[in-house]
């Protein structure tokens, strides 16, 4: 496990949100070869297959109906026409 990955459980702001995602950026385009997904079509795939798997394993531990997914989806679509 990568060190961005063990910071994620102590994003408790909207900056450090953002710092999160800044480093995420980062880390790609410093070593994109790291990553298994490197396109948006197989990150967003990624995502999917994740959340469907995950959400269905005995190591679940998110309370999926506390997600506030229009929330999701909004960051994830203004990611696409956002300038």
């Amino acid at each position: 496990m990568d060190c961005i990955s063990k910071r994620i459980e102590e994003i408790s702001s909207k900056k450090a949100f953002l710092a999160f995602l800044d480093e995420l950026n980062s880390s790609f385009l410093k070593n994109s070869e790291e990553w298994e997904n490197r396109t948006i079509d197989e990150f967003l795939n990624a995502m999917q297959s994740w959340i469907e798997d995950y959400s269905s394993s005995e190591f679940n531990d998110i309370d999926w109906g506390k997600v506030d997914y229009s929330l999701l989806a909004r960051i994830l679509y203004m990611g696409k026409i956002y300038e």
